[in-house]
């Protein structure tokens, strides 16, 4: 079994790199570092050959994640910095320019960020530099050599410097693990960089013969087993974690989900249920709401696990659109529209959102809304397959969503004033939003405008040309996915050619442009004169 809520191709990389784990006091809100993996260039007859250069830039990023948090200072976590190269559609590896790695650290909502560059000849060099984003001074550039099977301690003292520079660092060292033995550390990260899970689970296996506890390397374990629906062995792994380890509250954590997938609600319910006794989590609470959705009858007293982490992260889309799925299931319809619209005014895009309220509309004997709503949700796609699907009362199974990042702080909320019951549904402060979006996108201050477009969309989520302006953001910053998200939402909203244009756009530079030419030609009939969409039509040929 697998689990259904979570991404599965990047289920094991999530695992398989908890984060540093501390216990130091949080560094204030918004001072956080992001770490990317560095440059890595390596000489022909250097030791390890060519291969070293697929592995050590992960490692520097490794390694200085796990040495700042034992320093007191506060990161963004590999999952959350994955998830943001996703989003920019840059692959992790790459070398960026700096205002790639800027738009990166604002995206997460770090306040520095380090980079760096690895030579490995006889000796290994680094070259570790810190940029710090906003009105600041000069940031620190940290040179230093030693031997390759030094790398550990060399970026100990690399990671020293650099915590000393943002004047966070804590006079009290953190707990954390222990650091691996060279050769466990080599096979672990190239366990991590492996691009499939046979790979990923030969290095991970060869690196527990030699250091059979370490509890990172069990818990790399968890994600591949998991992501290959071998539930039991993954059970074994995070079971295997000592209670005296950093990590032990994210192995019971990881233990509980295992526990879901093989049926075992009641063993999965008390593991949650205690964790969320010693540190309260919306996670966890969330999980507490799968374990009873998944049982027999269980939607009616899922809800309530469910309000409360919409109550503590109000603008979790995962959360809203969990709570309006359990009173979809219930056959609460209300409920049920009244969450999932609310989920779709963070996430207009949310196709599995659509489809569900197409099921509860249909029960409600509105036709005419289902089948909009089914024709969007098959426009953004969900993950049953919907192309063949015709309207109906049937509320699709397995949609719930389950959250493996168990105390990692929240990305890309939305600013909280706009939940303020208030403002909603005005349409005079939307548009006063709208207004202010569209001005700062003329200006080219793109991160403003997506601020003020979200504020409009969430107090009136169906206007078009919110959803436009977003798109041509996303489209201007590379991110095509989503642009093509938000213009197929515009179109949803209201058809019109400059939407069809805007989308047959994206798509073409997607590189789909048989797709393109489909809205090229639509927006054509929408408007005969259209320049644009004749442009487009003699550019793909």
């Amino acid at each position: 079994m697998r689990l259904r809520s979570a991404t599965i191709s990047t289920l094991a990389l999530v695992a398989a790199w908890p984060g540093p784990v501390t216990t130091v006091a949080q560094a204030p809100s918004g001072a956080r570092v992001l770490v990317m993996p560095f440059t890595v260039s390596v000489d022909a007859k250097a030791a390890g050959g060519a291969g070293a250069s697929l592995w050590l830039g992960e490692a520097a990023r490794l390694l200085l994640l796990e040495d700042f948090e034992r320093l007191g200072v506060t990161t963004v976590t590999r999952d959350e910095s994955t998830r943001a190269f996703d989003r920019l559609q840059l692959p992790v590896s790459a070398a960026l320019t700096r205002a790639t790695m800027i738009r990166v650290g604002e995206l997460v909502g770090a306040s520095e960020v380090v980079f760096g560059d690895l030579r490995l000849g006889d000796q290994l060099t680094v070259r570790a530099r810190m940029l710090r984003l906003g009105p600041s001074s000069a940031a620190p550039d940290v040179s230093r050599a030693g031997a390759l099977t030094d790398i550990i301690p060399l970026f100990e003292r690399t990671a020293s410097e650099l915590a000393t520079a943002t004047g966070r660092r804590s006079a009290t060292p953190g707990k954390t693990e222990p650091p691996m033995p060279f050769p466990v550390f080599e096979g672990y990260v190239k366990g991590l960089v492996s691009p499939t899970p046979n790979a990923q689970q030969r290095f991970f296996e060869g690196a527990l013969k030699q250091a059979p506890h370490d509890p990172r390397l069990l818990l790399a374990l968890w994600g591949v087993y998991s992501a290959q629906g071998q539930s039991e062995k993954a059970l074994a792994m995070a079971s295997g974690v000592s209670k005296d380890s950093p990590l032990s509250r994210k192995a019971r954590f990881l233990a509980a989900l295992s526990l879901i997938e093989l049926g075992r609600f009641d063993g999965a319910a008390e593991q949650l249920a205690a964790l969320n006794r010693e540190r309260p989590s919306p996670v966890l609470s969330n999980a507490l709401g799968i374990v009873q959705l998944r049982r027999p009858n269980g939607a009616p007293s899922a809800a309530p696990f469910f309000n409360r982490a919409v109550d503590a992260e109000a603008s979790n889309t995962d959360y809203l659109f969990n709570l309006g799925y359990a009173h979809a299931l219930a056959q609460d319809a209300p409920g049920a529209l009244n969450w999932l619209r609310e989920a779709v005014r963070f996430d207009a895009a949310n196709g599995d959102a659509h489809l569900v309220m197409s099921a509860v509309l249909m029960s409600s004997g509105k036709t005419v809304e289902a089948q909009r709503e089914l024709d969007l949700a098959k426009q953004l796609g969900t993950r049953p397959d919907t192309s063949t699907l015709a309207v109906t009362a049937r509320i699709p199974p397995g949609l719930e969503r389950l959250r493996t990042d168990l105390d990692v702080a929240p990305a890309d909320r939305v600013d909280a004033n706009i939940a303020n019951p208030a403002q909603r549904d005005q349409r005079e402060t939307a548009a006063f939003h709208l207004d202010q979006g569209r001005a700062l996108f003329n200006a080219e201050r793109d991160r403003e405008a997506t601020s003020e477009l979200r504020r409009a969309i969430y107090l009136a989520p169906y206007e078009d040309l919110p959803h436009m302006l977003l798109g041509k953001i996303y489209l201007r910053g590379g991110r095509l996915t989503e642009a093509i998200d938000e213009f197929k939402v515009a179109i949803w909203c209201r058809e019109t050619a400059d939407a069809r244009v805007a989308l047959a756009g994206a798509l073409l530079e997607s590189g789909d442009k048989d797709a393109a030419k489909r809205e090229a030609e639509r927006a054509l009939v929408l408007d005969p004169s259209s320049a644009d969409a004749k442009a487009i039509l003699k550019k793909i040929g």
